[in-house]
Order: structure tokens, then sequence, then C-alpha cells
């Protein structure tokens, strides 16, 4: 089965970035900004003490008024950059671009309005198209990230004064980044956050050395506000069947077949396509009919030929072929992905792990 590269948006998967900022003092009546340090949302003493806080205000605040942001990783591995636009109407447009090495790279979109999320997904020279229920918040993913950083460092306010709006506090001392996602093994961590007086972060840069290599995390405010996200020229190409939304449950048994369970949702149409792959085996085979809910389909390597095999009853023990953990299980209709997963197995069930209706293909 062809390896696509799992975008991850990161931190999305995650992801975003902004403006320099003035440099205040400890000290809130200093002259040379307008911007009390210790009236900033989660600053004490000229220090940041509770990211937590900054970061739910710096949210709150996109959500209110809508705006632009950006998320740019560097890394000797891999690169991501996101672009996210979030309208003050709840809309919300995200752009995540991943590379891995010259010749590996990716991207996944996803546009949500009032109802629902339009998800297009490019790797390997193919697209994927997904509409699913409206996501959640549409930051979610960025907060994680900016909060681990916030938290990991010890942020105190810089002289560093060019803008009266913004204060700017730096860090050199770091703990705890392995909860980042980004930088956890790296050394000389340094960081410069630049925010405003409600608390509205205007940039945070993270930069850090991996094995030899300059690695940087990057927020930034592009726009600070957007009254709604506009959505793609993409969302009117989105086929038909992108919208399905089956719910379906997937289980090895015995070691030697996939059951495939319909449990409720949309049917399977006629004609989708099942894609395996497990450690030893691997194979493409069609649906003959469509898989309703309620019922129940069968899928197995034939011991005789390897090919894969889909039917309605469990296969007997001598026609199929022991399976070796771990597999990945896909269905499909033409560009859209109705259920996507990996899975492992041993003494326990093996649908632990699967993702039904995922918008990422595995």
């Amino acid at each position: 089965m062809t390896q696509r590269l799992i975008l991850i948006v990161i931190v999305a998967s995650v992801v975003l970035a902004g403006c320099a900022g003035l440099q205040g003092t400890d000290t809130p009546t200093d002259d040379a900004t307008e911007v009390e340090i210790d009236q900033i949302p989660g600053v004490s003493n000229g220090t940041l003490t509770d990211a937590e806080s900054l970061v739910a205000v710096n949210s709150d605040a996109l959500a209110d008024t809508g705006g632009e942001i950006s998320v740019v990783y560097d890394g000797p591995d891999v690169n991501s950059e996101s672009i996210l636009t979030v309208g003050a109407d709840g809309t919300s447009h995200r752009s995540t671009t991943v590379s891995d090495g010259p010749d590996q790279s990716g991207t996944l979109d996803t546009y949500s309005n009032e109802t629902a999320t339009y998800v297009r997904m490019q790797s390997d020279g193919e697209t994927r198209y997904r509409v699913v229920d409206p996501e959640g918040e549409a930051f979610d993913r960025v907060n994680a990230s900016l909060t681990a950083y916030l938290a990991a460092g010890e942020f105190t306010v810089s002289n560093d004064a060019t803008d009266p709006t913004t204060a700017v506090f730096t860090a050199d001392s770091f703990s705890g980044l392995d909860d980042s996602g980004f930088l956890d093994d790296a050394n000389s961590v340094s960081a410069r956050l630049v925010v405003n007086q409600s608390g509205q972060i205007q940039n945070l840069t993270v930069t850090g050395e991996q094995r030899s290599e300059t690695v940087t995390f990057t927020y930034e405010l592009r726009q600070s506000t957007v009254e709604r996200a506009v959505a793609p020229r993409w969302v009117g190409e989105i086929p038909p069947a992108a919208a399905l939304q089956p719910e379906l449950s997937v289980d090895v048994e015995n070691d030697s077949y996939f059951r495939i369970e319909h449990t409720g949702g949309d049917a399977v149409p006629q004609n989708a396509t099942l894609e395996v792959a497990t450690d030893n085996a691997s194979g493409t085979v069609t649906f003959g009919s469509a898989l309703e809910a309620g019922e129940t389909r069968y899928a197995y390597v034939s011991a005789g030929n390897g090919s894969l095999v889909l039917t309605d009853e469990p296969p007997a023990a001598d026609t199929a072929r022991t399976l070796t953990s771990p597999a990945s299980i896909e269905i499909r209709v033409g560009e859209t992905t109705l259920h996507s997963g990996s899975m492992a197995w041993g003494s326990e069930s093996a649908s632990e792990g699967t993702t039904s209706g995922s918008s990422g293909g595995s």
C-alpha cells in the first residue's frame, strides 16, 4: 500500500505567526511604553507566570474579531507551514504544507462554515476530499503548541522597546519541552514573545539546535480583523461522495481476517474500494454491493494466491492467510476516503486505534 505523508497538522497540526514589538520593562509606568506590563493577562512582576491564561485571552481575541495567523516549523527532518484564517462569524480556512525531504511533501486544506468542514488532502500526486461535521475551535491545536512553549520557558520582560503598543518578553531557560511536540530534544533554546496590552500574541519565535542544525518554531499574527474566511475555489470541486458519513468498526479476527461492521450513517456504495496492508500481505478489492447500516463484511488474504477477498461470511480456516501485525486499512470512493485507520494486535482486539470517517488517509 502506498505510504502517504501524514499531515500533522499539526498540531497540527498543527499553526501561526506575527509582528514585532516594543519592549516594556517590569515597571508598568515606564515612559518608553504605553503597555502596563503587569496588566497583561498571565504576567506578574514582569514575568509570564500563567501561559494558559495568556493563550486563552489570545484565542478569545481571534474568535471575537477574526484574524489570520501563520505557524512555521523549520527543522532538520521536517518542515511545515500553516496559514489559518478565522472569521469573526465562525468560518475558518486552514492550509498546512509538510515536507519530509525533497521528494516527500503533502498539503492538508480545510474550510469550515456553519454547516460543514470541507477537507482536501494532496500527497504523492493524489488528491482526496472529505466533507465532515463542522469542526470545533479552529485553533485548538495551535493553542496547545503555544501553551507548551510558553509554559516551558522562563519569559521575562525585555528592554528591547521599539513599539509603544506592545511588550517583548524573552526566554533563555526552558524545561519540559517534551510536551511541545517540536524541539523536544533541542539544545540552546531561546525565545522571543511579542504581545499587546490586551494579551493578543503578535509573534512567538522559539529557536534551538538539533543535531548541530537550527530548528525554529514561529507563530505570527498577520491580520487582526477578518469578518469571514473566504471559501477556497476547490470547495466547489468536491465530489458528492465526499459528504457520505458511514460509521464503521474494523477488527482483526483470529489473526486471519478483517471484520468490517457498519454501525450507522450512510451506506458504503457499491464499487467502493477496500485497500489493506499488513506486515506480511496487502491487496485491493471492490465492494460488490453496498454496505448498509447493520451489515458486516469480511476481508481476508487468500492462502492460495495472496489476493484480497471480500465476502458476506467469515472465511474457512484453511482459506485465509495468517496476518501479521500491524495493519492499515482504507475504504474510499474515487478521491474520497470514507474510512482510514491503522491497528496492531496481539492478545487484545485490533479495533483499538482505528479511525472511522477519518479526514486523513493512512
